[in-house]
C-alpha cells in the first residue's frame, strides 16, 4: 500500500497486524494518526474481512507501541495496562477491539475520572477487557499447575502445553525466577510459540518445530516413579472422574506424564515435536 492511501482515510476498515501486543498497540496508534475508526483487529491469520471492508496492513513499531502503553499507564494506571497486555494475548477474535475501544474510552477522560475503572465488571467499554484479562490469567494458571518438565541429554528441560491463550510470554518470568541457574524451553504447540531460558535471559521466538536431543538417562526412571507416586496415592473410593476433568481440563491430558495412560485416543506418549532453536542461538 502506498504511503498515499495510507493518509487517506477509510470508513469500513479492518486493521492487520502481526499478532502480538506490539503489533495490536503500533495499530491503535496508527489508527489515532489517520483518523480512523477500524471495525476489526486481527492477525494475519485471523483475517476475515466483511463484505466490502477494506484491510490496512500495519507494521509492528516498538517505539509506537511504547507510546500507547505509556498513554495507558498515565491516564488509566499500571493496573488497567496490566489488563490491556493479558487482554491483547487471548485467542477471543473480538480481543483487539474490545482492547482498542478501552484505549480510546480512557484516553478521552481525565485520569482521575478511570481511577478503578477497570475492576467495574459491569461496564460496557472496560468489562469486556476485564473478563478477557481475567480468562487469560485463568489460563496461565492452569499452565503453572499442570506444566510437565522432561530432562535431555544437554541438560535442557523442556515443557509442551497447548493453552487457550498466548500465554508462554506470562510464565517465562515465573519459571525463570525458580529455575534461574537451569536451561529451559517452553513450547506452545497452538500458538507455535518457544519461550527459552539460557541460564540468564529469556525470549520468545515464533518456530512451528523443535528438534530435541534424547532424552536423559534419568529421565525414564523419574516419569517412572512420579507415575507409580501419583498411582499409589490414588483412593479409589473417591474416584470422581467428573470431579477431575473440571479441575484439570482434558485437552491438557497429553501433556501430563501421569495421565498419559488415560488418554482417549492410546496415544500414552505423543512424539514430542522434532525445538530448532531459532536466532543461531543454541541451547
Amino acid at each position: 500500500m502506498s504511503a498515499d492511501a495510507m493518509l487517506e482515510p477509510l470508513g469500513n476498515v479492518a486493521y492487520v497486524h502481526d499478532g502480538t501486543t506490539e503489533g495490536l498497540l503500533s495499530a491503535i496508534f496508527q489508527a489515532y494518526a489517520l483518523h480512523e475508526q477500524p471495525e476489526d483487529f486481527s492477525s494475519k491469520a485471523g483475517l476475515q474481512p466483511r463484505l466490502g471492508q477494506s484491510v490496512r496492513y500495519i507494521e509492528t513499531d516498538a517505539a509506537l507501541a511504547s507510546r500507547v502503553k505509556a498513554g495507558i499507564v498515565r491516564k488509566a494506571g499500571r493496573d488497567a495496562w496490566d489488563a490491556v497486555l493479558h487482554a491483547s494475548l487471548s485467542d477471543d477474535p473480538s480481543a483487539g477491539v474490545v482492547v482498542y475501544r478501552f484505549v480510546r474510552h480512557v484516553m478521552a477522560r481525565p485520569a482521575a475520572a478511570n481511577a478503578g475503572l477497570i475492576r467495574n465488571m459491569a461496564h460496557p467499554i472496560a468489562g469486556p477487557v476485564a473478563r478477557l484479562n481475567r480468562s487469560v490469567m485463568n489460563e496461565r494458571h492452569l499452565m503453572l499447575q499442570f506444566l510437565r518438565f522432561e530432562h535431555f541429554e544437554n541438560g535442557i528441560w523442556f515443557a509442551k502445553c497447548n493453552p487457550k491463550a498466548n500465554v508462554v510470554p506470562l510464565l517465562m518470568g515465573w519459571f525463570a525466577g525458580r529455575f534461574n541457574t537451569e536451561r529451559f524451553v517452553i513450547y506452545d504447540e497452538v500458538h507455535q510459540v518457544a519461550g527459552i531460558y539460557d541460564g540468564a535471559n529469556w525470549y520468545i521466538a515464533q518456530t512451528d518445530e523443535v528438534h530435541l536431543p534424547q532424552h536423559s538417562d534419568e529421565e525414564a526412571a523419574m516419569q517412572a516413579a512420579w507415575k507409580g507416586f501419583y498411582d499409589a496415592m490414588a483412593i479409589s473410593a473417591r474416584y470422581h472422574p467428573e470431579l477431575r476433568r473440571q479441575f484439570i481440563p482434558k485437552r491438557l491430558w497429553r501433556n501430563i506424564v501421569e495421565l498419559h495412560d488415560e488418554v482417549a485416543d492410546g496415544n500414552a506418549k505423543s512424539a514430542l515435536p522434532a525445538v530448532a532453536i531459532p536466532s543461531g542461538r543454541r541451547l
